[in-house]
């Protein structure tokens, strides 16, 4: 059943590039700052190259925890314009403008890297993670699970002609009585997102502060209509963890 699950694979894979619609969109990487001492705030970059254009970009996200919601006169958005520019440049630039307020945050820390789905892995399921939030074996705190759900919604009017758009529905499941609270449910498609394509569950962040509730920080990919292809890119959904 493996052997001809893989087959599968590699035929449809086959399939896509003799058709031309194989993925090669620009899939942003990302970093994580971390949280500010207190859990308020969180912080990341996705970035990369524009496929198409070849110019390298840094978005830096400022979160406040508890409304979900970006800080005042962000993200911080780079671009340079000129081919002959690397990833390295237009990073320092991002992180320049940045500096400051991840200062006055005193965002600067590792929090627990609870889940990672790269989009790499052919055996990941995007829709459903369960979580220890912490690294402690065996565990001694309530596990924690997120389900996302993608379905159709009307994107922005320029992207009638790319076909179907999507938003989500992103639920977070914990205690013995499987307690479900919903953590983001699209009623319209927000002109940041562009023409979202679909969404996958692909990292949680999970941070105690020394006083207060601990807070997680789930990054969704978003595919989106890209040049050449589908492209990724990242939104936050960030809130306490119920104990």
């Amino acid at each position: 059943m493996l052997i001809l699950m893989f087959r599968t694979i590699a035929l449809i894979s086959g399939i896509a590039l003799l058709s031309g619609n194989a993925m090669a969109g620009d899939f942003a990487e990302r970093h994580v700052f971390g949280f500010s001492p207190d859990g308020r705030y969180f912080a990341f970059e996705e970035y990369g190259v524009q496929d198409g254009s070849g110019f390298p970009y840094s978005n830096i996200y400022l979160i406040e925890v508890e409304g979900d919601r970006w800080l005042p006169g962000t993200p911080i958005r780079v671009r340079i314009d000129d081919e002959t520019a690397t990833i390295e440049d237009v990073r320092l630039q991002a992180r320049s403008k940045a500096e400051p307020k991840l200062g006055q945050l005193e965002i600067d820390n590792q929090p627990v890297h609870a889940a990672s789905n790269p989009v790499t892995q052919l055996n990941a399921d995007f829709n459903f993670v369960l979580i220890n939030p912490r690294t402690v074996v065996p565990p001694v705190d309530q596990q924690y699970a997120f389900r996302l759900s993608a379905f159709p919604l009307p994107g922005p009017s320029h992207c009638e002609s790319f076909g179907q758009t999507k938003g989500f529905d992103l639920e977070l499941i914990y205690g013995p009585d499987d307690i479900n609270v919903v953590l983001q449910h699209d009623e319209q498609i927000p002109k940041s997102r562009s023409c979202p394509l679909d969404y996958q569950i692909a990292d949680i962040y999970t941070f105690y502060p020394e006083a207060g509730s601990p807070v997680f920080a789930l990054l969704i990919r978003m595919l989106q209509v890209g040049f050449e292809g589908p492209d990724g890119r990242y939104l936050a959904v960030t809130g306490q963890l119920p104990l």
